[in-house]
């Protein structure tokens, strides 16, 4: 029998679970939408054991096309700042707290007075101020345990309790450089709640006897440590090495660097998670996709894309649906610049697209110019790499090769940590 490997993304929406073999083809999929919980008190909780039935119904779809071969591993990646908690026996003491919940204001506020500017631990999303939130208006058992959303999947898989990787990790205030918990958290909370941190690819346990005997499995595949949703997205792409590049078009435009050394810009919310012996470098722009929409449906998009002529001199826009930019310059009261508009909605976006490039072209050059590996190759995701004619223009602005990825799913990236391969 060939062998198999397992990738499972739980993401903003929806499960996907991906197998692929030993030339990572993709060799088995299946997917399953997130219903909304009607009964939340609010849409950035979730209920874990529905999370868990939903992964375990796909995944159990997935072993079944996979009969012909011998199942050795399973990764998950789910969403970056998503917590629970729960008591010593691993029974859910509270909903998931999403990653776009952002009742901890207050928690925030105390973490941004202790914690050190680089920590990913700062904003009222971040794990730890969750943490803090639930900590603050519940009585928690003293063995009471932090779990991420991918820790409880790779509990209810059969994990140990109490393991999370250095990816999930980073915004509950794991500091990647020390590969620890850092002190300072325990002048906020108490330290024995945070989960026991292992490099994504790390073997930490099997599938349990019951999931084994359900899918008909003989040998037991082993749990792997995985990562974030954005992270697995990024190695689905074939991007590993120093220098290698994703730019994300999707509403914002997102820049990810794989580097020799880590980078840390937080008041531009640039940050870095580490990748075994390397570092990804991240930074987002207001600009993107989010703004062209807002002045263009697809069709039209699509239309006035084909009817550009690149040798055309437009004016020098930086898009912004609102005042206030992060990076690559640092300004909250930044204006937009779109005016004076062209007479013609075929220059007005032909100045859109030039002025993204233009900030993406920056954006590089800050993460370099800052200390990280210089941009070596570039790949892109999202909505806005379809449009060839956007992806000349940034051809013209940023001179390295553009490599089209043949994978894209963030599900494909975790089965490549599970093969070990990234």
């Amino acid at each position: 029998m060939s062998d198999a490997y397992i990738g499972i993304d739980l993401g903003t929406s929806g499960c996907r679970v991906i197998a692929i073999n030993d030339q990572q083809n993709i060799i088995a999929s299946s997917q399953l939408a997130l219903a909304v919980d009607s009964s939340a008190i609010t849409p950035t909780e979730q209920d874990p054991a529905y999370h868990w039935q939903v992964v375990k119904q796909v995944l159990s779809d997935v072993i079944t096309q996979c009969q012909d071969f011998t199942i050795k591993a399973i990764a998950v990646d789910a969403t970056s700042g998503s917590i629970l908690i729960t008591d010593k026996h691993g029974q859910h003491i509270t909903p998931v707290l999403m990653y776009n919940d952002a009742r901890a204001v207050k928690q925030s506020e105390q973490i941004s007075i202790i914690a050190p500017v680089q920590s990913g631990a700062h904003g009222a999303t971040s794990g730890l101020a969750k943490l803090l939130y639930i900590q603050q208006h519940n009585n928690l058992p003293s063995d009471a345990k932090l779990l991420h959303q991918a820790d409880w999947i790779n509990f209810n898989l059969g994990a140990p309790l109490g393991i999370t990787d250095e990816n999930n990790a980073l915004k509950t205030g794991y500091d990647p450089v020390e590969h620890c918990w850092p002190q300072w958290i325990g002048d906020v909370s108490d330290i024995s709640i945070l989960p026991k941190v292992v490099p994504p690819g790390t073997v930490i346990g099997q599938l349990s006897e019951q999931l084994c005997q359900d899918c008909n499995l003989a040998t037991p595949p082993n749990i792997v440590a995985g990562t974030t949703d954005s992270i697995a997205a990024l190695l689905a792409t074939g991007a590993n090495k120093a220098g290698d590049a994703v730019t994300s078009l999707g509403s914002t435009l997102v820049v990810k660097l794989i580097s020799d050394k880590p980078l840390f810009l937080p008041e531009q919310g640039v940050y870095s998670h580490r990748l075994i012996d390397k570092w990804l470098v991240g930074g987002a722009s207001n600009t993107g996709g989010a703004v062209l929409k807002h002045y263009f449906n697809k069709l039209q998009l699509q239309q006035l894309s084909e009817q550009i002529s690149l040798n055309e001199v437009v004016p020098d826009f930086y898009p912004l649906l609102s005042a206030g930019e992060r990076f690559p310059i640092n300004d909250p009261n930044m204006q937009p610049r779109l005016s004076p508009r062209p007479n013609n909605d075929v220059a007005f976006l032909h100045a859109m697209l030039e002025g993204m490039a233009t900030i993406e072209q920056q954006a590089y050059h800050c993460l370099q110019q800052a200390g990280a590996t210089a941009l070596t190759s570039l790949r892109t995701v999202g909505g806005g790499a379809v449009n060839q004619v956007w992806q000349t223009i940034r051809q013209r602005h940023i001179s390295v090769p553009f490599i089209t990825p043949e994978h894209t799913e963030a599900a494909y990236g975790a089965a490549r940590v599970a093969q070990g391969t990234f």
